[in-house]
């Protein structure tokens, strides 16, 4: 059996099961992780987030729901207490910390 046929065999059970193929991507990135002390996580939910595109399964599905985006993929602007203007950091400057 051609390795071609394999990856479509995986693509077909994935169509079909998209939340158990979610949760064995997941338990692969859960096992690296644990042994490399989650010094490449982002690496490791990468290639996750990249093999469940390959497979067709969506990004964060549980139990057939698709989690909402997150945003940007950045960290989310610090909130600002009612009534303050939010202060600009100066050039060279870090942030404000938030409260």
């Amino acid at each position: 059996m051609a390795i071609t046929d394999l990856i479509n065999k995986a693509k077909q059970w994935a169509s079909k099961n998209p939340d158990k193929a979610r949760q064995a991507i997941d338990k692969v990135e859960d096992a690296v992780d644990s042994k490399t002390g989650g010094k490449y996580r982002a690496q490791v939910d990468k290639a996750g987030d990249a093999v469940g595109g390959q497979l067709g399964v969506p990004k964060g599905t549980d139990q057939g729901q698709q989690q909402a985006p997150q945003g940007d993929g950045q960290t989310p602007a610090p909130q600002q207490p009612e009534g303050q203007k939010p202060q600009a950091p100066q050039q060279g400057q870090e942030p404000p910390a938030a409260g």
